[in-house]
């Protein structure tokens, strides 16, 4: 992940399964305040899915995994408020592989903004040279996994109580040939 200047941070506006529209744009440090209160929001299940337990200091958790730094990509996605309803994180583990994880507002479940996330990071990651994502998963999940195995043609593994899941960046492609007609409009810039 050592080129920033591969990957645009420029907002996009993305239209889910009920129409309405977030957008999507790289996290910053500026960010790290609004990710904290997001995280804090989030019920525990969620968050023990996410994090795999519900203990949490959100202050340290949100300055770890939220802005775009140099070992790391992060995205967020905005409601029409501006308010944070997504965050994920692309972290680079040396030789072309980065883990990827993400979470989302409980009420936005089921509406194809994880897919998204996932999409934008793989596209992301791609262009700054990762060919192989990873995702560490309880095997409860089983959202994320349908998301990653339907999606993007992983491969999931168990191994020591979580789901290792494994597919190549390129696969964003496929992910938005497949699900790109569920997102109506798709994909646009945002006005600014």
């Amino acid at each position: 992940m050592s080129d920033p200047k591969a990957s645009p941070s420029a907002l996009e506006s993305v239209a889910l399964r009920d129409g309405r529209r977030v957008t999507v744009r790289e996290a910053t440090a500026a960010d790290e305040p609004a990710i904290g209160e997001f995280l804090t929001g989030l019920c525990l299940e969620t968050r023990r899915l996410r994090f795999f337990g519900v203990g949490l200091d959100v202050a340290r958790v949100a300055h770890t995994i939220g802005p775009t730094r140099a070992d790391r990509l992060g995205l967020v996605s905005l409601d029409a408020a501006g308010t944070i309803v997504g965050h994920a994180v692309c972290i680079d583990l040396k030789n072309r592989r980065a883990e990827i994880a993400l979470e989302v507002a409980d009420e936005m479940h089921g509406l194809g903004l994880g897919t998204i996330l996932v999409e934008r990071l793989a596209e992301l990651a791609e262009a700054r040279g990762i060919t192989t994502l990873v995702a560490q998963v309880l095997p409860d999940n089983h959202a994320m996994l349908e998301v990653l195995r339907d999606g993007f043609d992983a491969s999931v593994r168990w191994r020591e109580g979580v789901d290792e899941v494994e597919f190549p960046s390129a696969s964003w492609r496929l992910a938005r040939e497949r699900f790109g007609s569920m997102f109506g409009a798709g994909v646009t810039p945002a006005a600014p």
